[in-house]
């Protein structure tokens, strides 16, 4: 009996081993890969364990977690089973509490996903799904598609910086360049390159090169960057410009007046000219372009001439379909052909160039509010109160602050929609000093010189010749409204109360008629001129002042401060 119960027992082991070793290999290959694969498991996380209590370095500790998650991800999720998957899930969480911050702060830091431990761990978990057999799914780290990275762009931002430190004289100009056009594609890395020192590296690179083409593009370069040179005199010097269309012809001949009494033409006298309208078309000619005032007299009345020569029945028809009395396009033509297509920012390669700001309105927002057009930029740590930009040209800039209503049509830059600057700021003197102030905040107002483009006589007021009315019509409200909107001597007896009398000068003449922004009658012109002149002569004193005020040099002790900052900013900054 104990003889056959052997035989048949050999006999069921002999075809249950043959069945293991033919029908089951496979299985068995599964089994000991996943034996291998939890010893592995095993291993890494002793591993990891011994190396985190032996050592506090974090970055010991993120090297090697490093290799742990580039070992599990040549693993295949295959060959886990919910055994595996729930001893994962059992065991990570207090093994990886050392590690966990280090790790998810370095991954938050390079933005991707792929190094984060928990993350490759929660992509190798086997997913059921609706006949509730497994499912094999690719982990996170291998769908996942990030965005362009930041660190990118802070990458290319040293490159570059590197790039002009190490660039011979020859292709020295072309890298700077090359900084400038990165800067403004990602405005954002401002903050970056100052701290990286990239002011004192510039500044040794204008020290020790004397390349005119090397300069100019250094000059935009510290334009962008907000930083400004010391200035020239005791303190700040600006020039504010009302608007008013061809009345513009009265600044000329201040301005002009001004000039004959010191010796010197407009930019040397001013470091910062801001204009509104009719001051936009001076401020950038005088400033910018440093334009003689005999060629811009000339082309107010060439200009005018041709713009606003319109016959009624035209003008009327344009003003019901464009809601404007003008040709637009042949005013925009002008602007390109006088001031072309240089961008504002470019015009700060001229050592020589003033700050200069022109002034807009936006009207396609909740509120009107001015928009400053600038040749500069502010420093990365100041904010203005008033919105604007470097990013656009000259004649764009003009066009968007002459955009008169019921004159020209709006200007759309972008997504906003702007309309003559006038009807906000018509006297541009406090934009102005608040924009200097936050290009040269410890600097003080040396002296501010206003420029109005006229204003009526007042007459005796006759009470008898009142006329009583209890209604007034849409059209008397409307210009009443316009008018107070425009007027330029509110913000006049709010500055003349504020600065001192020796700083603040304002030059309005009386004219004998109010002539309109549009008017190109020869005789009523001649008629401007000659109020003009009247009111020079009666103000000889006040312009001698001005004139005085504005060419004080720099002191001694002003010189010798300015030098310290610039060695310091050459050695020290950062």
């Amino acid at each position: 009996m104990s003889l056959s119960r052997n035989i048949r027992h050999f006999r069921r082991k002999s075809t249950y081993l043959k069945q293991y070793h033919t029908g089951n290999s496979l299985n068995v290959s599964k089994m000991h890969t996943k034996v291998m694969s939890l010893t592995q498991w095993k291993v890494l996380r002793y591993l990891r364990m011994y190396i985190n209590k032996i050592s506090n370095n974090k970055k010991l500790q993120n090297v090697i977690n490093k290799e742990i998650t580039q070992i599990l991800q040549k693993l295949q999720p295959s060959v886990y089973g919910n055994e595996v998957v729930r001893f994962i899930e059992s065991n990570t969480t207090s093994t990886t509490t050392d590690v966990k911050k280090s790790t998810e702060a370095e991954a938050t830091n390079n933005k991707d996903p792929g190094y984060s431990l928990p993350k490759v761990l929660e992509g190798l978990k086997i997913k059921k799904n609706a006949d509730n057999e497994p499912k094999d799914i690719l982990p996170k780290w291998k769908t996942q598609t990030s965005p362009v990275l930041n660190n990118s762009i802070t990458a290319k931002t040293s490159y570059v910086m590197t790039l002009v430190e190490n660039a011979s004289n020859e292709y020295k100009a072309g890298c700077i360049q090359e900084l400038v056009a990165h800067i403004k594609e990602h405005p954002q890395v401002k903050r970056q390159v100052m701290k990286e020192g990239v002011l004192r590296m510039l500044l040794k690179i204008q020290q020790r090169t004397a390349d005119p083409e090397v300069h100019g593009v250094l000059n935009e370069t510290f334009a962008l960057l907000g930083y400004s040179k010391p200035l020239p005199g005791r303190g700040i010097r600006i020039l504010s410009i009302d608007g008013g269309g061809t009345r513009g012809l009265l600044v000329i001949e201040m301005l002009r007046k001004l000039e004959e009494m010191t010796g010197k033409r407009i930019h040397d006298m001013f470091d910062f000219v801001c204009g509104v309208s009719t001051g936009a078309i001076i401020a950038c000619s005088v400033g910018m372009f440093k334009r003689d005032l005999d060629s811009l007299t000339s082309l107010y009345r060439g200009i005018s001439t041709k713009v606003f020569n319109q016959s009624a029945i035209w003008g009327t028809g344009n003003l019901v379909w464009s809601h404007s009395y003008y040709d637009t396009a042949l005013w925009e033509k002008h602007l390109k052909e006088y001031f072309g297509q240089e961008e504002l920012i470019q015009s700060a390669r001229d050592s020589k160039c003033p700050k200069v700001a022109v002034l807009s309105a936006i009207v396609n927002q909740t509120t009107i509010s001015p928009y400053v057009f600038r040749n500069y930029s502010l420093p990365w740590k100041v904010q203005s109160q008033y919105m604007g930009s470097h990013n656009h040209k000259i004649w764009e800039a003009v066009r968007a602050s002459a955009a008169a209503p019921t004159y020209f049509e709006e200007c759309k830059l972008g997504n906003l929609l702007h309309q003559d600057g006038g009807i906000l700021v018509n006297n541009p003197t406090a934009v102005a000093i608040h924009e200097a102030k936050q290009i040269w905040p410890n600097s003080p107002i040396q002296c501010v010189v206003s420029f109005g483009t006229g204003r009526s006589i007042p007459g005796h007021l006759d009470i008898s010749n009142i006329q009583i009315s209890n209604s007034s019509s849409w059209k008397t409200k409307f210009l009443k409204i316009l008018d107070s909107a425009t007027d330029t001597e509110a913000v006049h007896t709010m500055l003349n109360d504020l600065l001192p009398g020796n700083v603040y000068y304002r030059f309005n003449p009386y004219l004998t008629e109010m002539i309109g922004l549009s008017e190109i009658n020869p005789k009523k012109l001649e008629q401007l001129e000659r109020d003009a002149l009247m009111y020079l002569r009666r103000n000889e004193d006040k312009f001698q002042e001005a004139g005085k005020v504005l060419c004080e040099n720099r002191r001694l002790t002003q010189k010798l401060f300015d030098w310290i900052n610039i060695k310091r900013e050459m050695f020290l900054a950062k």
